[in-house]
Order: structure tokens, then C-alpha cells, then sequence
């Protein structure tokens, strides 16, 4: 009998099962066996082997800034980077939102930071698909962002999207792996929890504000789900 292969989800800042995501979701759909990892909450991170199906790798509440990725103020960082480089090495499909694209675009040789302007995406914003994007990142597409740090393009890498404020959004390097500095995995109610959650994000330059978020937030994150549920179908297919 063969083995049901897994879907490796790491998560970070408590997150799990208990919230509900549309990547999660979709690949429980799929019939892939869930494997919840939380390194910065003491999981350790499986071996890279034939098992593993496609790993992704969620946001976080608390961005490192460049200089923290070479230290021991987050180890559970390294971990993760090397975790991913194996899994892009071996090829395995691999998926990063927000901080996870940042680890995963670390990994390729990326530099990771804040915004040169200070900006902040904290909403829902319009992606602008590059010639190399376009058929892959619908046209007039917002997605949900919460973050003010970005990553550059790794070298290698096909830079598919972008923002007005950050200038790489999404890229693709080789067939499998894809780093998003957006959240389309996110839900609403996921998403209002963080409104209340992270207040200070509203005072940064080029957040929305709470009136203009609940304005484009059903009908961006009906979208967006949308996207990602045939993203993944794409990407691995029925386990």
C-alpha cells in the first residue's frame, strides 16, 4: 500500500490548525496528510524525502531584519532556510507567503530588509504582473499584505509581480518553487483577527486604513482563494 504523501506547513507566532487557511484547506482537499511544524515554537523539521509532497511556508508577526538572518537572535531561522534549500535542491515544491517567501528567497541568495521609503502594505493592493506574470497573476488582482519588509529578486529567479511599494512581489525559480510577499492563503476571519492585532501597522506610511480594508475585503478575498485552490492544484495536484 502507498504511503499518503505529506504537505510540510510550517507556521510561525502560534498559528496551526486551529486557524483555518485556504492553502491548508486546499491541500487537505487534495488528500495530502497535514504535517503542522511551529520551529519558532520548538518543532523540529522533518528529513527531506521522497514523503514529502510540497512544503509551504506561512508568515510571521515579528520580521527579522537583515541583520538578525545572520545571527542567533532567531534560530529557528536557520533551520528554516536550510530546510527549504533542501527542499528546493531536491525538488520539492515549495511555497512561501510573506515571511515564508522571504526564507525562502534568503535561501537563494536574496537580501531581506524594510522598505528604502519606510512603506508598509497592510491591506488589500492591486499586483502588477510582469510580461513574465501575465496568465499567471490575474489582471486586477489585490491580494491581502501585512508587512513592511520586502526581498530582493534572487538571482536565478523569474520576478512574476510587484507592488507600487515593493518592487518584487512574487517569483518563481525553476518549475516548483514560488515565493509570494502577499497572503492569498489568508481567510477574512483571519484577517480581522490581525486588524485587531496589529494596530501599529495602521500607523506606517501606506497602510489602509480599517474603513478601506473592510471595503475591498470580500471581494479580495474571494479572489484570491479562488487563485491559490487552482495555484495548488497546478502546482502538485490530487495527492
Amino acid at each position: 500500500m502507498t504511503a499518503v504523501k505529506k504537505a510540510v506547513l510550517i507556521t510561525h507566532g502560534g498559528d496551526g490548525p486551529q486557524n483555518a487557511d485556504h492553502a491548508s484547506g486546499t491541500l487537505a482537499e487534495l488528500g495530502y496528510e497535514l504535517d503542522w511544524r511551529m520551529p519558532d515554537q520548538g518543532s523540529t523539521l522533518p528529513k527531506v524525502d521522497e514523503s514529502i509532497a510540497v512544503t509551504v511556508i506561512y508568515g510571521g508577526g515579528k520580521p527579522a531584519d537583515e541583520k538578525d538572518w545572520y545571527t542567533d537572535h532567531y534560530p529557528w531561522l536557520h533551520a528554516e532556510i536550510a530546510f527549504a534549500k533542501d527542499c528546493v535542491a531536491r525538488g520539492v515544491p515549495t511555497v512561501g507567503f510573506c515571511l515564508g517567501g522571504q526564507i525562502i528567497a534568503h535561501g537563494l541568495g536574496s537580501i531581506i530588509g524594510p522598505s528604502p521609503q519606510g512603506h508598509a502594505e497592510f491591506g488589500y493592493y492591486e499586483l502588477t504582473p510582469t510580461d513574465a506574470g501575465k496568465g499567471f497573476i490575474p489582471d486586477n488582482f489585490r491580494v491581502t499584505q501585512a508587512h513592511y519588509h520586502g526581498f530582493s529578486l534572487p538571482d536565478g529567479a523569474t520576478l512574476l509581480a510587484r507592488t507600487d511599494a515593493f518592487a518584487a512581489q512574487a517569483f518563481v525559480f525553476g518549475k516548483t518553487t514560488y515565493g509570494f510577499q502577499f497572503h492569498p492563503e489568508c481567510t477574512l476571519e483571519n484577517f480581522q483577527r490581525w486588524q485587531e492585532k496589529d494596530q501599529s501597522l495602521y500607523e506606517r506610511e501606506g497602510s489602509q486604513t480599517r474603513k478601506e480594508q473592510d471595503a475591498l475585503a470580500q471581494d479580495a478575498h474571494a479572489s484570491q482563494a479562488k487563485w491559490l485552490e487552482q495555484f495548488l492544484h497546478d502546482l502538485v495536484g490530487p495527492a
